[in-house]
């Protein structure tokens, strides 16, 4: 989940200087351009959701895992491992209607 969380603040922060980028002149996009991160938007955001993926798989075989009887894994590890990944939902909810909203501000802005 922290994974999760830290991948979404470096969307966050991606968009915030993307913004800042939009708004500045050209001698400093291209600054601002060359200190960016490594990673494109794109290539982050894929990670980020298969950070979550991987979360929400590991919450549900651990689920099914106790539901079986196969391990001897506490009730409480499966709980923890399930609101892990429903916190990372939400978290991934939010940040796409952030997103959402952010782009339909942009559509709306007159030229």
């Amino acid at each position: 989940m922290v994974a999760a969380i830290g991948a979404m603040q470096g969307i966050l922060s991606e968009l915030a200087s993307l913004a800042g980028a939009a708004s500045a002149p050209d001698d400093v996009q291209s600054q601002a351009a060359a200190t960016s991160g490594s990673g494109s938007f794109a290539t982050l955001f894929d990670a980020a959701l298969n950070r979550l993926d991987d979360d929400v798989s590991g919450a549900a075989a651990k689920a099914q895992d106790f539901a079986s009887g196969g391990s001897d894994m506490p009730l409480s590890d499966v709980m923890i491992s399930l609101e892990e990944a429903n916190v990372a939902m939400q978290l991934a909810s939010n940040v796409r209607d952030k997103v959402t909203t952010a782009y339909t501000d942009v559509m709306n802005m007159q030229l």
